[in-house]
């Protein structure tokens, strides 16, 4: 029993340093993440979502072709069916991947053009003098 007690204490003296340390680690982020004006978490969460609606889509039907398949009454029906199956999967994996990129390019075009503001204005001013 006596060694219980310590070990709370000991447990409990943890998570009040790593609170204090999270929040100096927090002022820091937040001031380095003050110049761009993006929801990054907003944008991780779309893309998130479009890779797991796209696997469990992928899956789905996986599971369905290969019902499919093993019911088909020849070898003939089951190709076909594979080919159906392979169509559709690269089709929905390019249109997920389109979405992805685009997703990424304004982003990224988002994030860099107040950096590109600034870059043409100096550039700019050297040009002129």
């Amino acid at each position: 029993m006596t060694e219980a007690t310590p070990k709370a204490k000991t447990t409990k003296a943890k998570p009040r340093a790593k609170k204090a340390t999270t929040a100096k680690a927090t002022a820091k982020t937040t001031a380095a993440k003050a110049a761009p004006k993006i929801d990054p978490k907003s944008t991780f969460e779309a893309a998130s979502g479009i890779i797991v609606t796209l696997a469990r889509t992928n899956f789905e039907e996986g599971v369905e072709t290969a019902r499919a398949v093993i019911k088909s009454g020849s070898i003939k029906s089951a190709v076909e069916l594979q080919n159906e199956y392979v169509r559709s999967t690269l089709k929905r994996n390019i249109d997920a991947a389109r979405e992805l990129n685009e997703l990424t390019v304004s982003t990224v075009r988002e994030a860099v053009s107040p950096y590109a503001t600034k870059f043409t204005e100096a550039f700019e001013k050297l040009r002129a003098a």
